[in-house]
């Protein structure tokens, strides 16, 4: 049988069976649905750079969110959007061998001034840290190019404190680089798993100790975390990213206690039921612990969030702006996964899309936008 026991807005569900405790799983509650803290971010192929928000921030804050991811071009005469854009983007050359200065980034920085933001106060600089771009014999024990990644890190975390944003969004999907899959990493330093996990804490570390010095308070939203890893049936070693909980330790141990960490749980794109979204919740904040070797750290730092797909499966059944019922989410079914996850979300909840574009709207149809509005408006 089940039993729940309420407590300051948490869940705490306890199943027996045959008079032996057999689980014990945190949830949060239906209580915390009205608390304001809850925020809405979009980041996805429409995100626009600094120099677009500079100019549009006005009519940027007409869309329904609390904060965007918002690039930062390497060379403002370059495009930002469209294929082959994420060559003039800094956060897909951090971990790369090209070591960058600050002073080129003033620009950007006094781009993210400008705005007197009334609605978007949740605002993040993406990293997309593990792309072929980046690669050029990347090594985890190379220590003449961590100093350039680590340079190049400090650059960017400072673009985003002093542009005024909370923090980081941290892609570490492999994009055509296998930085997290131990196998292919041994084929370039061969060194036992231990050490490679020990190796790649260390880096996290490193990471974190100058970003203590410039942000003390960054939040950090990773946008696949260690729950996706919970998908793999190989042993850690043999992983995609086998080595993404090691990266997250180090991070974690140098903090200080002001960071957030936060699970964005992209698993959740075409979620469309409670139960899913309270396992997704389960997932990150007790079954990923695992993966940790430091699992209490894990536990009181990594918060959970949601990422929902907006256009989810458009890549198969296209994007239907005119019959909805042509597509994954109708507006109704939208407004409700949005609205169960705003309720579930320790925070943060993340808009993802391809087609549909929010700056300015393209292939956005209003009834979306309204179903938006509507599950916002639920929780408060």
């Amino acid at each position: 049988m089940r039993k729940s026991y309420r407590s300051q807005g948490w869940v705490v569900t306890v199943a027996l069976a045959m008079g032996f405790l057999i689980a014990l799983v945190i949830f949060p509650s239906d209580s915390t649905q009205h608390q304001s803290h809850k925020k809405l971010i979009y980041y996805g192929w429409g995100t626009r750079d600094t120099i677009y928000v500079r100019q549009r921030w006005h009519e940027m804050e007409q869309m329904p969110f609390d904060g965007i991811g918002i690039t930062v071009a390497i060379d403002r005469n370059k495009p930002t959007t469209g294929d082959g854009a994420t060559g003039n983007l800094l956060g897909w050359h951090i971990f790369g061998p090209k070591a960058f200065r600050l002073e080129d980034f003033r620009p950007a920085i006094d781009d993210l001034k400008v705005p007197k933001w009334e609605r978007f106060k949740d605002n993040f600089l993406p990293a997309c840290i593990c792309s072929s771009g980046q690669d050029f014999g990347f090594n985890w024990f190379d220590d003449g190019r961590w100093k350039t990644i680590v340079n190049n890190w400090q650059v960017l975390v400072t673009i985003a404190k002093d542009g005024g944003c909370k923090g980081i969004l941290i892609d570490p999907e492999p994009y055509g680089a296998p930085f997290w899959h131990y196998p292919s990493m041994r084929q370039r330093m061969d060194s036992p798993f231990p050490e490679y996990v020990a190796k790649v804490r260390q880096r996290g570390r490193d990471l974190m100790e100058v970003t203590r010095k410039i942000f003390p308070d960054i939040s950090l939203l990773f946008l696949v975390g260690p729950s996706h890893m919970l998908h793999y049936k190989e042993p850690l070693e043999e992983q995609g990213y086998g080595l993404l909980a090691a990266f997250l330790d180090g991070l974690m141990e140098a903090a200080d206690e002001r960071a957030k960490f936060v699970d964005l749980c992209e698993m959740a794109y075409g979620y469309k039921s409670r139960d899913s979204f309270l396992q997704a919740y389960h997932w990150v904040k007790n079954k990923a612990m695992r993966f940790s070797l430091l699992p209490e750290l894990y536990r009181a730092k990594v918060r959970v969030g949601f990422g929902l797909m907006l256009d989810c499966l458009s890549h198969r059944q296209g994007w239907h702006t005119q019959d909805f019922s042509k597509n994954y989410f109708s507006p109704e079914a939208f407004q409700q996964s949005l609205q169960m996850a705003l309720e579930l979300t320790d925070e943060y909840v993340w808009i993802y899309s391809q087609v549909p574009k929010f700056f300015p709207p393209e292939h956005l149809p209003e009834a979306y936008l309204k179903a938006m509005e509507r599950a916002r408006e639920a929780i408060r």
